[in-house]
């Protein structure tokens, strides 16, 4: 081995020794911290829908002759405290209310047929969770921030079927519990000094589900299910305002 290749050796020994020493320096710890929501603030937010129908003589698919009417209502305030710079604990409630009243609707395929007359449903449900949401400041201005909202919580439900088939009158009533973890990132942004605008939706969720039923005042049933999900979520996008 002549000198200029040991001399070579030694100079690429030395390079790989000095870059593995050296630190990357990201910036991180020299910059200085956005704050998005300060210590000892409080957010109050929320979100409203509300929809109704009417069908008259409409037909979906193999179903003809649909005459109803119903609506949906849902409501859902948050209340979080900033216990530290960006990062808040508070608590979210739902309640929710669906109505659909169907006076008759034929549904035929092949040579199988059959009509409901007088079907009613009405459902309500109350939820209730403890929450704990970290925010990550976007820029330096202070005004957009990313977030991951946590909750843990409990939801009751309670639902009333009655319908009217080949000329018998059946009703049930239904008693549903849940328990709740999910994971709903999203993002803010100040229009104002106190106002922000929030869009969020739900990536991970953990379900368990359980129901008392009763049938025509005679028979009763239970069913339990529990599911979990790792997953991006379009039904749960939702649009808010929120105070700070």
């Amino acid at each position: 081995m002549n000198f200029r290749a040991t001399l070579t050796i030694i100079l690429l020994s030395l390079s790989c020794i000095s870059a593995r020493g050296q630190k990357y320096d990201r910036g991180y710890d020299n910059a200085k911290p956005v704050t998005f929501a300060p210590k000892k603030s409080f957010m109050v937010s929320g979100t409203a829908k509300f929809s109704c129908h009417t069908m008259d003589d409409y037909k979906f698919l193999i179903i003809d002759d649909i005459n109803s009417n119903g609506y949906t209502i849902s409501v859902n305030p948050n209340f979080l405290y900033m216990i530290r710079d960006n990062i808040g604990v508070g608590l979210s409630f739902s309640y929710g209310r669906t109505l659909l009243d169907m006076e008759s609707a034929n549904m035929s395929m092949s040579e199988i047929s059959m009509s409901v007359n007088d079907y009613y449903r009405l459902s309500q449900s109350f939820t209730g969770a403890l929450a704990f949401r970290p925010y990550i400041p976007l820029g330096k201005s202070g005004r957009f921030s990313l977030f991951a909202q946590v909750e843990l919580g409990f939801s009751t439900t309670t639902s009333k079927n009655t319908a009217n088939i080949s000329s018998d009158t059946k009703g049930t009533f239904t008693n549903k519990y849940k328990i709740l973890l999910g994971v709903n990132p999203g993002i803010s942004a100040f229009i104002t000094n106190h106002f922000a605008i929030e869009a969020s939706v739900g990536i991970l969720g953990f379900n368990y589900t359980w129901a008392n039923q009763k049938h025509n005042q005679v028979a009763n049933g239970s069913h339990s299910l529990s599911d979990a999900s790792l997953m991006l979520n379009l039904a749960t996008l939702s649009l808010g305002l929120a105070y700070y």
